[in-house]
């Protein structure tokens, strides 16, 4: 199925005739000493976000999801991505390639000492140029940094670009959970 069509999907409640089944894969670091570094790509820089910025949070998503089906927030009101992005727990960091943007993640304190990467991409423009491992390294390391981390976890599914997985994998963090979910194409 093309790109194009895996971003007109929408989430289903259960299996449904015409659906799609897709695995969704949970990872999780429990030890900051397991994270495995990549180089920095020449020019590669991040920016911490440090004030709320939903219009930066909505444009990244929705221009780095265009392509592997991201749609849970899709439907989000301005309201929403402000409630989003405007609490202690949220935090964004905007990676940039000879000052042009070039990916983010959105990392999320939870109860327990967890921290979820919860968006986590590069734009279509930055994908094979060096930055996914680098990118993630310190969006794990910046984690690890948070007070009372005890957990970093992340989760991808079988529509994220191919290098998703892998990267994860070779940054240190391990599968701890496996579920499938299901999609329905959009006519």
């Amino acid at each position: 199925m093309p790109c194009g069509t895996l971003s007109r999907m929408r989430l289903l409640p259960g299996p449904a005739e015409g659906a799609v089944a897709v695995t969704v894969i949970s990872l999780e670091m429990t030890d900051a000493a397991d994270l495995i570094d990549a180089s920095v790509p020449v020019g590669a820089s991040l920016d911490v976000v440090t004030d709320a910025r939903p219009d930066l949070s909505e444009s990244f998503y929705r221009r780095v999801g265009a392509n592997w089906a991201w749609v849970d927030r899709l439907s989000w009101t301005p309201e929403q991505w402000q409630g989003w992005v405007d609490r202690p727990e949220h935090h964004l960091l905007v990676c940039r390639i000879d000052g042009v943007e070039a990916g983010y993640t959105e990392l999320e304190q939870q109860e327990g000492g967890n921290v979820e990467i919860a968006y986590f991409g590069l734009l279509p423009e930055a994908i094979g140029r060096g930055l996914g491992g680098w990118l993630l390294s310190r969006a794990i390391e910046y984690a690890w940094n948070l007070p009372g981390t005890t957990r970093v976890w992340v989760h991808t599914c079988d529509l994220d670009g191919p290098a998703a997985l892998p990267n994860y994998r070779a940054r240190g963090l391990r599968e701890c959970d496996r579920m499938v979910e299901w999609r329905m194409p959009d006519a």
